[in-house]
C-alpha cells in the first residue's frame, strides 16, 4: 500500500486545508491505511463541509483518545509536512491513494470468489456488481425480492443486533417502537405548545445513549438553545435562568451540575444559521457520521429550488430533500412542524396531520407524524401526544406531563 503517498495527501492539507475541496469527490477517508491519517482525512473533509478553520490544533482535539494520544498526532503531522514540499500536487497523491485502495480491493474480492459450481451464475453476478462498484459506475440498486429475503431472513425473532432509536418518551416509544434509518418523522403542534421543549428532551435521551446528534434550530440563537437544555437539565425556569441575579438554595449546586454534563456532550453539534437549504444540510452531514438529524422546523427550511411565490411547493420540495437525506445517509432525519389555527375552533384543540402548515407532501414523505396539543387551556402541564401516521406501527394517543 501506498502510505507515502497518504502522508502527503495529509502534508498537502495541512499546508492548505481547502484543497481538499479538490480530492473529497474521489478519496475517502477508509482508503488510508493508516487509521490516525484516515481520521485526520475526515475532519478535513467536515472542515470543509462545515466552513470551519482546521490546523493541527483543532486535528488534535478532534481525534485524540487513549488509543490515538496527543504526542502521536503531533508527531504523524510533523513527518507529513516534511515529506511535502507542495499541496498543488494533492491531486495527484490523492490518486496514487486510490489506485492502491482499488488494488486491495480488487485481491480481497477475487479471494473470496467461491468458484464452485453450485449457484455459479449469481456468483457471477454479485462478482461484476462487487468489480462495477470499485470501477466506480454507477450501478442500479435494484434487487429481487428473493435476495431481500435472503438477506433479511436471520434477523428476526432473535436477538435484535441494530435496535431502533428510541425517544425515551414512553408514551410515543410504545406505539412507534423506535425510528431506523430512512425514517422521516414529523411532530407537528401550534405555536408555544412545546415542540422545542419536547425535542430538547428527546436530543437528552439520545446524548444518554452516545448517539450523535446533528440539530438544527432555525428559529434560536446558540445561546437561546443552551438556555433551553440548561433549563431541562437543571430544573431551573427559564426566567430565573433569564433575569436572576443570584442563586437561591441549591440552584449553583444544580447550575453547575447541569453546566457540567453539557460541556461533556461534544456529541451533540448545533447548527442556529438562521437561513438554511435542504442541499446546505445534506453537504454538512455527508462526512458527519450522525445517528440522527433534527430540524426546528421544517418551515424555516429554504428549498433549494425557487418556485415563484407557490409555498406548498416550496415546503413540499422541502420536505422531499428531508426525506432524501434520511434514505441516503440511512438515519433517522426528525422534522418539527408548525400546525394553522384550524385546530383552534375544535373543543379540544387536537390538531390533525392535514392541518400541518403547507402540508404539501409531508403527509407522503414522513414515516411518521406526531401531534402535539393543550389537552386544557387551563392547565398546560398536561398536552396531548397523538401518533396519527406510522408508516411501520401502530397509531394511537396519549397524554404527557410538562414540567
Amino acid at each position: 500500500m501506498n502510505l507515502l503517498a497518504e502522508k502527503n495527501v495529509i502534508g498537502s492539507l495541512l499546508a492548505d486545508p481547502k484543497s481538499v475541496g479538490d480530492v473529497s469527490d474521489f478519496l475517502t477517508a477508509e482508503m488510508f491505511t493508516a487509521p490516525v491519517l484516515g481520521q485526520m482525512y475526515l475532519e478535513f473533509q467536515r472542515a470543509y463541509d462545515n466552513r470551519y478553520p482546521i490546523n493541527l490544533a483543532v486535528l488534535v482535539e478532534k481525534i485524540q483518545s487513549d488509543e490515538t494520544p496527543e504526542s502521536v498526532i503531533v508527531d504523524v503531522a510533523k513527518e507529513c509536512v516534511m515529506l511535502t514540499t507542495t499541496s498543488a500536487y494533492i491531486k495527484s497523491y490523492a490518486n496514487s491513494v486510490l489506485r492502491s485502495y482499488k488494488a486491495d480491493r480488487l485481491r480481497k474480492i477475487i479471494n473470496s470468489v467461491d468458484l464452485s459450481a453450485d449457484g455459479i451464475d449469481n456468483k457471477i453476478d454479485n462478482l461484476i456488481v462487487d468489480l462495477q462498484s470499485l470501477q466506480g459506475k454507477k450501478q442500479s440498486k435494484a434487487k429481487t425480492l428473493s435476495q431481500v429475503a435472503k438477506e433479511n431472513r436471520g434477523k428476526y425473532f432473535c436477538e435484535n443486533t441494530e435496535p431502533k432509536l428510541l425517544t425515551g418518551i414512553n408514551a410515543i416509544d410504545d406505539f412507534v417502537g423506535g425510528m431506523e434509518g430512512g425514517d422521516m418523522v414529523v411532530i407537528g403542534a401550534r405555536p408555544g405548545v412545546g415542540k422545542s421543549a419536547l425535542v430538547a428532551q428527546i436530543i437528552r435521551h439520545f446524548a444518554e445513549l452516545g448517539k450523535k446528534v446533528g440539530f438544527y434550530n432555525l428559529e434560536m440563537k446558540e445561546n437561546q438553545v443552551y438556555e433551553r437544555f440548561l433549563a431541562s437539565e437543571s430544573g431551573i425556569s427559564l426566567s430565573r435562568l433569564k433575569n436572576a441575579t443570584c442563586f437561591l438554595g441549591d440552584e449553583e449546586e444544580r447550575f453547575n451540575k447541569a453546566n457540567d454534563f453539557l460541556e461533556s456532550q461534544t456529541n451533540i453539534v448545533l447548527h442556529t444559521d438562521g437561513s438554511k437549504k435542504t442541499g446546505e444540510i445534506r453537504n454538512e452531514s455527508q462526512h458527519m457520521d450522525y445517528d440522527v438529524i433534527i430540524v426546528d422546523y421544517l418551515q424555516l427550511l429554504q428549498p433549494d429550488s425557487t418556485y415563484r411565490g407557490n409555498r406548498v411547493a416550496e415546503v413540499g420540495s422541502i420536505s422531499r430533500g428531508l426525506k432524501q437525506i434520511a434514505m441516503e445517509f440511512n438515519i433517522p432525519v426528525i422534522a418539527l412542524s408548525q400546525v394553522n389555527r384550524t385546530s383552534e375552533a375544535r373543543e379540544t384543540k387536537e390538531p390533525t396531520m392535514s392541518e400541518l402548515r403547507e402540508a404539501g407532501n409531508i403527509e407522503q414523505d414522513a414515516s411518521v407524524i406526531i401531534m402535539l396539543w393543550n389537552v386544557n387551556e387551563n392547565d398546560l402541564t398536561k398536552k396531548g401526544v397523538k401518533v396519527e401516521k406510522n408508516r411501520q406501527g401502530t397509531t394511537g394517543k396519549s397524554v404527557l406531563i410538562f414540567d
